[in-house]
């Protein structure tokens, strides 16, 4: 009987060191890694893709905007792309806007993005203005 006891003490021992080990790595990791951490651009641009895949535009674009206005050069670029079709692909979430799209596709294209580049080419060939006027001033 007592060789039973002490195999229970020794199980329960063991039990409570693996518990207690499991907590500190627990507690360890959520220090590391708290729940409010930063978000960063290409989590955020990341966030974007998969919200555009879910069909949530409000939230894509949102955080398009995020990712780009903190650097994130395929954010700008892909912005520039969705402010150029608006509602045509994405519904009234999204308005059309190519002023905008013009600004984001400049900043991709001084980070050095060739669709940037190219986009903003055809966007200067729809310029429909009159003589000497930026219709984006």
């Amino acid at each position: 009987m007592s060789s039973d006891l002490a195999q229970i003490a020794s199980w329960s021992l063991r039990w409570r060191i693996a518990l207690s080990g499991t907590l500190c790595l627990v507690a360890a990791l959520c220090a590391a890694h708290p729940a409010g951490a930063e978000v960063h651009a290409e989590q955020r641009y990341q966030m974007a893709l998969e919200a555009q895949a879910d069909r949530d535009y409000r939230t894509m674009l949102e955080l398009l905007r995020q990712a780009a206005d903190e650097g994130h050069a395929e954010a700008q670029e892909m912005l520039g792309m969705v402010l150029l079709t608006g509602p045509t692909l994405y519904g009234v979430a999204v308005r059309a806007d190519r002023c905008e799209a013009r600004r984001w596709m400049h900043r991709a294209a001084a980070q050095g993005s060739e669709t940037a580049r190219v986009q903003l080419t055809f966007l200067n060939r729809l310029r429909t203005s009159p003589a000497g006027r930026n219709p984006c001033e």
